[in-house]
Formats: C-alpha cells, sequence, structure tokens
C-alpha cells in the first residue's frame, strides 16, 4: 500500500489493510501463545466501507478486521491462510491442520453471482443476500431510518406522503428496484456479451443523469431515454448492445427482474434515491445532500439486528459453531446473538 496515513471511511488504511504475511505471522503467534487456537479470527472485508458496516456486527475482543480492496484479494488471501495450513500439514505438523480454517473467514459481494455462477463454493468465502453492501443496506430497516431523519430535518411538509405515495403503491424500496432495474440488466449483459459498454458517466457524482431516465414522480425508468443515455457514450458498438438488450429483455420474460435484489446495483438505487430526497424535502440549513453523505447515512443507520436477520450471518454462525462448538458465541456482537435468540423463541 502506497503512501502513509491516509483516510477512508474513517479508518487509516494503514491500520486495516490486510497484508497476508502479517496476518499468517499473527495467525503462528496466536497458536503459539494461545494453544487450542483461543485466538483472534480474522474477518476479511472488500473494502472500508464494508467494514464500517461489519464492524458493528462483529465482536472486535475476538476478531480482526481488515481490508482486502477487492473481491479477488479477500478471496486469495483467505485461501492463501488456509492452503498454507494445509501445507504445513502435508509437511508433517498435523497440529496445523486446521489452524488457517478456524483464524480467517471473508465476506464479498455476491454481484450478478445470482444469475451467471461465476463465484464457485470456497471454503470460508460468505456472500451478500444481495447484489452487494448498498442494496443489502437499502433491503433493511436502514431506509426507514434515513427517511424518518430527513423529515425531522425537512421543514414542515406531507414529505412521507411523498415518498410513499399512491404514484409509487406505498412502498419507495421496491420503486427504487424498479427505476434501476434495467440498468442494471444492462450491464450484466454487458458483461455476459462482451461488448465494453461503459457505464461510467451514469452517475451522480457530478450530474444528475438519472433524471434523463427515471421519472421524478413515480420512479419509472424510460428505457427509451436510458438506450438514448448509453448510445452517446459508445457510439462503435452502442447500437449492436442495444439489439442484443432488448432480446435478452424480451426473451427472458422478466426473469431477471423476479429478483431485483440481485439485478439491482447498490448505487444505482442510491443515485435514484438521493434525487427522489432532495427533490421531495427541503432541509432547514437549505443544503442538498450529496451522494457520499446519504451513503454515509445508511451505513450508520444499519444497526446490527438487521445484520442478524440475513441469511448471511446464518451462515457465518453455523460456521462458527462447527468451528469451535455448538452453542458458542464468540465472533459476533451481543446484538447479534440477542436477535438470533429471540428468532428461535419466537
Amino acid at each position: 500500500m502506497k503512501g502513509k496515513n491516509r483516510r477512508f471511511a474513517g479508518y487509516r488504511l494503514e491500520d486495516i489493510w490486510a497484508d497476508p504475511d502479517e496476518i499468517q505471522g499473527m495467525i503462528e503467534m496466536m497458536e503459539m501463545t494461545y494453544p487450542g487456537m483461543g485466538g483472534k479470527v480474522f474477518v476479511i472485508t472488500e473494502g472500508p466501507y464494508d467494514l464500517e458496516v461489519y464492524d458493528r456486527c462483529f465482536n472486535t475482543d475476538t476478531c480482526i478486521l481488515r481490508i482486502a480492496n477487492s473481491k479477488e484479494n479477500v478471496c486469495d488471501i483467505v485461501e492463501g491462510i488456509c492452503a498454507g495450513n494445509a501445507q504445513s500439514t502435508a509437511d508433517g505438523d498435523e497440529h496445523c491442520s486446521t489452524r488457517g480454517e478456524r483464524c480467517i473467514i471473508g465476506i464479498i459481494d455476491r454481484d450478478y453471482s445470482h444469475f451467471d455462477c461465476s463465484l464457485k463454493e470456497r471454503k470460508n468465502i460468505f456472500l451478500t443476500d444481495t447484489h452487494d453492501l448498498e442494496t443489502m443496506l437499502i433491503a433493511s430497516g436502514a431506509l426507514e431510518n434515513i427517511i424518518e431523519h430527513f423529515e425531522r430535518i425537512s421543514l414542515p411538509q406531507t414529505f412521507a406522503q411523498k415518498a410513499y405515495g399512491s404514484l409509487r403503491q406505498g412502498d419507495l424500496r421496491m420503486a427504487l428496484a424498479g427505476a434501476a432495474r434495467y440498468l442494471g440488466l444492462a450491464v450484466f449483459v454487458n458483461n455476459q456479451a462482451g461488448f465494453n459498454i461503459t457505464f461510467k458517466h451514469i452517475n451522480c457524482k457530478k450530474r444528475d443523469v438519472f433524471s434523463r431516465f427515471v421519472s421524478a414522480e413515480t420512479l419509472e425508468c424510460d428505457t427509451d431515454a436510458l438506450k438514448k443515455v448509453i448510445r452517446e457514450k459508445n457510439a462503435e458498438r452502442g447500437e449492436e448492445f442495444i439489439d442484443v438488450f432488448e432480446r435478452i429483455v424480451r426473451d427472458s420474460g422478466g426473469y431477471y427482474f423476479e429478483y431485483p435484489w440481485h439485478i439491482c446495483r447498490g448505487h444505482d438505487l442510491i443515485c435514484v434515491l438521493l434525487r427522489d430526497l432532495n427533490l421531495r424535502y427541503s432541509p432547514r440549513d437549505g443544503e442538498q445532500i450529496g451522494g457520499r453523505d446519504l451513503e454515509r447515512l445508511l451505513r450508520r443507520n444499519y444497526h446490527a439486528v438487521y445484520f442478524a436477520e440475513t441469511d448471511l450471518c446464518i451462515q457465518i454462525r453455523d460456521w462458527e459453531e462447527g468451528t469451535f462448538g455448538r452453542g458458542v458465541s464468540r465472533i459476533f456482537s451481543p446484538q447479534i446473538y440477542r436477535a438470533l435468540l429471540s428468532k428461535t423463541t419466537v
């Protein structure tokens, strides 16, 4: 990692960077210090934003959270640690046989693997329930929390009625997914067909490009307008891509849209939500919210109990009990275990 004292999402990167050699050394030191694996568990995430969310879900007394900067790096680090210990076993050190497996897990975004099966099952690697971290946040109660936040800071008006109004059938969450699903499918088609189409210009960082193809009132996507936006930056193969895209939309019979939390990308949902919030409330301080501010609010309003409701949490819990023994509660925060317990007693 280049540079020192760089900060991202509130962290000093050198403090949270996942260095494989350092992790391996710490695992070996823990094994020497805590015979029988009384040491800590490394939790490797893709980036600082993921760590910011998962940090409140795991017990930091028993877990060490690190970032690897990409999905591939997470998998390589976890597999490398486990493979290194497997080699130690092959060399005759039976004591090392499960050291890595007991010491490290990775959490990565599912992305489009629900459709293309691109992510094979890997030991100690766990996937988000939805497309990515951001879709996980919006699918959770964090969305309602930030709506309440904006109601509190806005001038008196019927903001909630507008946000959840009849034009959205009273379901803001699914309206957001409906607005972003065609763009999500277009990216998937491009990935599969290898057109090398660029979508980087379709964002809300500097200019609200989504306003060109998403209705401000209904949040419905104007597919013709979306195609025009795609063509503008892809003159060479844009028309050819659109032909393939239209055929897949037609031939799929709506299959991809049956899984909105897998076909939609989180950042697209946030762009649509950002525009909606800025259109529908008047802040008392007169300042409009920015995209990074909205993402930060979503992360901070994602409570640990929401994580307990995910399949991701259940799968890691199964790994924990399979690794350390049934009934053992060591890697999650107390709030997670209380929420899991309440689910089993209902």
